[in-house]
């Protein structure tokens, strides 16, 4: 199992983009061998840990274009805000089935969310867009860096990478969100070898997918069978609500 985790999180956040963890969130899920609770907790590890290792390469806080300290601190608010609704979701409707009906059609909505072939408008609320982006990563377990990405400036190639903005937000995001399970004792227990094998095959996916961009464009067949692997995955997630 742990080397399942490690190989399925480096490839989503080698070929996965913006949408890496998504992708992972919606696989573990979809696989039946994990609870959508347990999907949620190691696509938040997994995104923690991708940013932590893509953003120093992206030239760490220097390169970020909004205000650091803002954009940090909406990111773990909204991180926090978004874990907390879904531990009083959880609280509210227990159960596995239950949790998937909620998440099932959003996810699936994120995934089919197109890609933007142009670099879009900045947000003209950037902290507002980080914080309400922030809150979704913390609920869904992902999702807040390919929402960041259609709003915030900065990065190369949207579609294949994540501006510095978007990693920072999406860092403080996801740090805010384990902490909130951390305390609260919701925490789900994992052994630390599944724990370590996630974290070290999403780090390692972020760092080979920098180097790509650097040394050229991911083959786009490998881009086209993650994408096809991600909605087949939400659409499955979808099945498994009904």
């Amino acid at each position: 199992m742990e080397l399942f985790l490690c190989i399925a999180a480096f490839w989503a956040f080698w070929a996965g983009g913006p949408s890496g963890a998504l992708l992972l969130r919606c696989g573990l899920d979809a696989c039946l061998r994990f609870s959508p609770r347990s999907a949620i907790a190691l696509s938040s590890l997994c995104a923690l840990c991708a940013a932590a290792a893509s953003l120093p390469l992206r030239g760490g806080l220097r390169a970020v274009h909004g205000p650091p300290d803002r954009l940090a601190t909406a990111g773990f608010v909204g991180g926090v805000l978004g874990r907390a609704l879904l531990l009083m979701a959880c609280a509210r409707f227990p159960g596995s089935l239950a949790l998937r009906r909620i998440q099932a059609l959003p996810l699936l909505l994120l995934v089919l969310l197109p890609a933007k072939r142009h670099p879009p408008r900045p947000a003209r609320a950037p902290v507002l867009a980080a914080l309400l982006c922030a809150a979704a990563g913390g609920f869904f377990g992902a999702g807040d860096a390919l929402l960041l990405s259609r709003l915030l400036p900065g990065g190369i190639e949207r579609r294949r990478g994540l501006s510095s903005d978007a990693l920072l937000v999406r860092l403080c995001a996801q740090a805010g969100a384990l902490l909130l399970t951390l305390l609260s004792g919701a925490a789900q227990v994992f052994p630390p070898r599944m724990l370590a094998a996630a974290a070290v095959g999403a780090a390692a996916g972020a760092l080979f997918g920098e180097y790509g961009k650097k040394r050229g464009a991911l083959p786009s067949g490998m881009r086209a069978a993650a994408r096809v692997y991600e909605i087949s995955a939400a659409l499955a997630c979808a099945e498994q609500a009904l």
